[in-house]
């Protein structure tokens, strides 16, 4: 708990730093007096005296100011103007600078957040690190039942890649392995550029898709394919309805099971089964489906070559839509990771569950397994701990029974893992690509606020601070890459939200010197002081607004 509120105080203060930095230093190259230089809200907790500016640490970490003259958040008294920079040459105050100086003032604290994440994605990109795969490649993984890409029909790409529906289509639907070239027209790099599409798209936009197939000789072909996205699920977002490709890798052979009689090793690569590709979620489902003593032909890639393998996958239980602790550990616990809403229902069993007994014997997460794989066609009969939440005022340590169905399905007895890429990106390319993923992460940004307009996206989905802890916790403890991603995505928003024309805001204010450039006098103060406080509320009504969804999406959480 302590290291991800030191997480979320330091990624903020970073992003605060950067922004008031750009003030700071454009206001100093300018001439203008600056009092303060703080990073966190009054009251002061620490800071020194350098020249005649107060550099300074607040104890409130949600926000940071520079402190000029003439230049004022909350409009000051006469009085107040006076004590504070009475001695100050008007020369130096802001609001006596000339307009295109105020407005770069303005524009530089936005500006260096945009810097701040071109740097961070450059670091991320030198250093490089471990990936999963649809992170680096838009291959088509999972579809679910009900998705529009299986309805899609798919014409031969011709040399102009446009799509000639007056001839009949070449196939019907997308396949598991589809490579996705470009969305539209555009060039996309992974599986998350493809669901930004739809859901920013709406389920009333048709994407032009192009995608690429690879028999099974190894032979390429593209395909143009029109999909409208559709709302699959409560949600309420447009989806394609593909999960990303996951490469089945074989991690482990199970000593004396169908694999080992078979001759798989470890470090296959499997690509097929009976024919069809498929992903590691795929292959799991397909043998688990498979008939009882029926052959399987299992295409792998070894050594970078293909060899089909023929296997008979055995029979053993496995308790379906609900997954438990890491049985690998001998002594782990036994508890409930993840479950399906339909089987949470009718058995009560919710994530965070810890099993204490199975069948009367106490449990661990290896043991367990043991007694799924051993018993299928059984029941186990489970003592769980529900434990308190929210030191027992949202509910109270619980002791129940559940019962759980072990289903009878066919393995043959190896341990698959998703394979992970090594990506990094050379030197002499370094700013090239930190500049496009944080253009990328700028045109998702505007979208989102588009979309907003448009409803495609729904007010529900933004969030605040509670959210940026969240967010930000998470990644650091998925590794310090991830941090720095989502910083960089962050800082990227306060970029194009700090630009908006809200009074309160640097792109309000710069709204106001524009319009003072055009009249060529200043705007009324009284008209200006009125329009400032207008801005204040709005902020303050958004704060309250996202700080609502997060309390409710916690609220949500802690009861269901």
């Amino acid at each position: 708990m302590l290291i991800n509120i030191l997480v979320f105080v330091v990624v903020l203060s970073l992003l605060i730093f950067f922004h008031e930095l750009g003030h700071f230093l454009a206001a100093k190259a300018f001439g203008i007096y600056v009092k303060r230089f703080s990073i966190g809200m009054p009251p002061r907790l620490f800071g020194f005296q350098w020249g005649e500016t107060d550099y300074c640490v607040g104890a409130l970490p949600l926000g940071g100011f520079v402190m000029m003259a003439g230049q004022e958040d909350v409009p000051l008294t006469d009085e107040e103007r006076e004590d504070q920079y009475g001695g100050i040459p008007e020369e130096r105050w802001f609001n006596k600078k000339p307009v295109l100086q105020r407005m770069g003032v303005l524009l530089a604290g936005p500006f260096m957040n945009l810097v701040l994440a071109v740097l961070l994605y450059a670091i991320v990109g030198l250093v490089g690190s471990y990936v999963p795969e649809w992170e680096v490649e838009a291959r088509v993984g999972d579809i679910e039942e009900n998705a529009p890409v299986l309805e899609a029909p798919l014409y031969f790409a011709g040399k102009d890649q446009t799509f000639h529906e007056d001839t009949k289509p070449e196939a019907i639907g997308w396949q598991i392995g589809d490579r996705i070239l470009s969305v539209n027209g555009r060039e996309i790099s992974n599986m998350t550029d493809l669901a930004i599409a739809a859901v920013l798209g709406g389920d009333n936009k048709s994407h032009e898709i192009l995608l690429e197939r690879t028999d099974h000789s190894g032979a390429t072909a593209q395909y143009l394919s029109r999909v409208t996205p559709r709302v699959l699920d409560e949600t309420g977002h447009a989806r394609f309805g593909v999960g990303p490709y996951e490469t089945a890798l074989v991690q482990k052979v199970l000593p004396g099971s169908p694999a080992e009689a078979s001759g798989f090793q470890e470090g296959d690569i499997i690509q097929e089964v009976d024919g069809k590709p498929v992903s590691l979620s795929a292959f799991i489902k397909y043998v688990e489906d498979t008939g009882e003593n029926q052959e399987i032909s299992v295409t792998i890639q070894r050594a970078g070559k293909p060899l089909d393998i023929k296997a008979f996958p055995k029979t053993i239980g496995r308790v379906r839509d609900i997954s438990f602790g890491n049985p690998e550990d001998e002594n782990g616990q036994a508890s409930i990771l993840g479950i399906t809403e339909a089987v949470s229902e009718r058995t009560q069993l919710k994530p965070g569950d810890v099993l204490l007994e199975a069948n009367g014997k106490p449990v661990t997460a290896k043991k367990l397994q043991q007694i799924e794989e051993s018993e299928p066609g059984t029941t186990i009969e489970l003592s769980v701990l529900r434990p308190a939440k929210l030191f027992g005022l949202i509910h109270e340590e619980q002791r129940f029974k559940a019962s759980v169905e072990v289903a009878a399905v066919r393995a043959i007895g190896v341990a698959l893992h998703p394979r992970s890429v090594l990506q990094r990106v050379p030197p002499s390319r370094i700013i090239q690509h930190a500049s496009y993923q944080s253009y990328l992460a700028v045109e998702r940004t505007v979208q989102t606020i588009v979309g907003l307009f448009q409803r495609t996206v729904s007010p529900k989905d933004l969030g605040g601070p509670l959210m940026i802890y969240e967010v930000t916790t998470k990644a650091a403890r998925a590794g310090l890459d991830w941090l720095f991603k989502i910083t960089a995505f962050i800082s990227v928003n306060l970029f194009i939200l700090n630009l908006l024309p809200l009074p309160a805001l640097d792109g309000g204010q710069v709204v106001m010197n524009a319009l003072e450039a055009v009249r060529g006098k200043p705007l009324n103060t009284k008209f200006l002081e009125r329009l400032q406080q207008v801005g204040i509320l709005l902020l303050i009504a958004l704060m309250l607004y996202v700080t609502y969804n997060d309390i409710e999406r916690k609220i949500l959480d802690l009861f269901f």
